[in-house]
Order: structure tokens, then sequence, then C-alpha cells
């Protein structure tokens, strides 16, 4: 009964996404080194890094490597310093997990 239950549970949650339409507004909140909460189209996401990203802290920048209005499971992003040029690590976003509407980090 309860290996049912959590088959059920399973198959009504949804699956990551693979891209997120971005528009305009794309805003960032570190975790972990290997996760980050992003917020596109209004809602929170989460995503767990397919590897950690050595330097990803608060104080630092993201910067993507693409603009387009898609952000996408592995698109590269460069991690960086708020004062100086210097790229400490370069990373992949990994799948997109919607959190709960109303959800705040």
């Amino acid at each position: 009964m309860i290996l049912a239950v959590a088959l059920l549970l399973a198959a009504a949650a949804p699956e990551p996404a693979t891209c997120l339409i971005t528009g305009r507004q794309l805003d960032y909140k570190f975790v972990s080194e290997t996760e980050l909460l992003i917020r596109a189209g209004g809602r929170w996401h989460r995503s767990a890094l397919p590897e950690a990203c050595p330097g990803l802290k608060p104080n630092m920048i993201l910067v993507r490597r693409e603009a387009s209005p898609r952000l996408c499971a592995n698109d590269l992003f460069e991690v960086r310093d708020n004062f100086t040029p210097a790229v400490f690590s370069l990373c992949r976003f990994g799948r997109f997990e919607t959190l709960p509407k109303g959800a705040k980090p």
C-alpha cells in the first residue's frame, strides 16, 4: 500500500524543466556550490548543478554566456567577483524544478 502511494506521488510530481523562458527579469539566489534558486517568469525554480561550482558564494555575480530569452540546463555561466574582472569558475546550470506558487527563498 505504501509503495502504491509513493508511486502515485512520484507520478504526480512534475518533471524538472530543461529550459525556462526568462523574459526581462532573471534573479539568482545562492544556496550552495551545487544548487541555485532562479526566479524567471514570476516563479522561483531550483537548479541542482550537475557538478560543484567552486567559488559560488552569495557575494559573487553570475554572468550567463548566452543572452537568449531562454535559460536551459547545461548553459554555461561564469562566477565573477563584484570588484575585480576575475572569473572564479565556469559552471553549468542543471534542470529546473519549479517551486510551489508563492514560495519565497
